[in-house]
């Protein structure tokens, strides 16, 4: 075939693409697929070397424009960046969220916040899927989360404090014996419906006993160090409230050990903070019973801790 023997000629040439006239290659009337098989087989048999074949291509794009595309199609460029992995995707599978999901879907059912079979109750909004969580974290709120002592995923139901307190006193396990102790503080700043409005997506510091962050000096007063610590705090970082505790707090004690039973976290972050009054909780082993009390802001509490979380801004309906 005429396509062979020019790649004959061209293989046992040392003629550059320059000095070949395309005119003489045009007269062959080389079809595209003929030019691509005879490149592919011309590859294949190893015979041309590199420098060979790139310049047969180049002439061949030159007479046939129209074959460019197929030549180029499927062939590796040595120059090409390689795509960079999506740095959320990436995040999301480093803090293993997606089998996170699955088992705060349990800690749901546990609690009576969804059936056994996963729904909701009549009038209740349905938790979201995976994806759509996920969709309410910012990439850079993922990388606040990787560096937690131990992050938690929560899925929170929007509802009121005290309809939350229930779940914890209706379904208890473990070492939990008690109802849950709640100061009047918390019944007074209390809102909300006991219907299930929505749904917020947030990841906890849920580590055991949380230990001081770095910079926190204990021997400051509780109102110096909770401004110490908002000033260092990342931009989407925020600290704790009642919701989110009682949810870890849930999610702690259905594995069987709950959280903060030497340290006290302290609520920086709730609605009930104010410079007279700062709420805090713990599980008290001598009560064997969850406890949200609280605490006169300039008094030195070197037991007391915070906890980092992020998240939880958008209502999820």
């Amino acid at each position: 075939m005429v396509i062979k023997i020019y790649l004959q000629k061209f293989k046992n040439s040392k003629i550059t693409k320059l000095s070949y006239n395309p005119n003489n290659m045009s007269k062959f009337k080389i079809t595209p697929d003929q030019s691509i098989d005879a490149l592919k087989a011309a590859k294949e048999s190893g015979q041309l070397k590199p420098e060979h074949i790139k310049a047969l291509e180049d002439l061949i794009s030159d007479v046939r424009p129209d074959v460019t595309d197929k030549l180029s199609k499927g062939k590796k460029d040595p120059e090409a960046k390689i795509a960079k992995p999506d740095i959320k995707t990436e995040l999301i599978k480093k803090l293993d969220l997606e089998v996170q999901y699955v088992k705060r879907l349990e800690t749901l059912r546990h609690y009576g916040f969804l059936s056994e079979n996963g729904e909701t109750k009549e009038c209740d909004v349905s938790p979201p899927s995976f994806e759509k969580t996920m969709s309410m974290f910012k990439p850079e709120e993922l990388d606040i989360a990787r560096h937690f002592q131990k992050p938690v995923f929560l899925l929170i139901p929007e509802t009121s404090f005290s309809a939350k307190v229930q779940a914890l006193n209706a379904y208890k396990q473990g070492i939990q014996k008690k109802d849950t102790y709640v100061h009047d503080n918390y019944i007074r700043t209390d809102s909300g419906s006991h219907k299930i409005i929505g749904w917020r997506a947030v990841i906890v510091d849920g580590a055991q006993e949380i230990e001081p962050y770095e910079g926190d000096l204990l021997h400051l007063r509780d109102s110096e160090r909770i401004k110490n610590r908002q000033n260092v705090r990342k931009p989407n970082e925020k600290g704790m409230d009642r919701h989110k505790y009682i949810l870890l707090m849930m999610e702690a004690i259905s594995n069987g050990d709950p959280i903060d039973k030497k340290v006290i976290t302290l609520l920086d972050d709730d609605p009930a903070f104010t410079a007279s009054y700062l709420p805090k909780a713990k599980f008290y082993l001598a009560f064997n019973q969850v406890c949200f009390t609280w605490c006169d802001p300039p008094y030195f509490y070197d037991y007391g801790r915070f906890r980092s979380s992020v998240g939880g801004d958008i209502l999820i309906v």
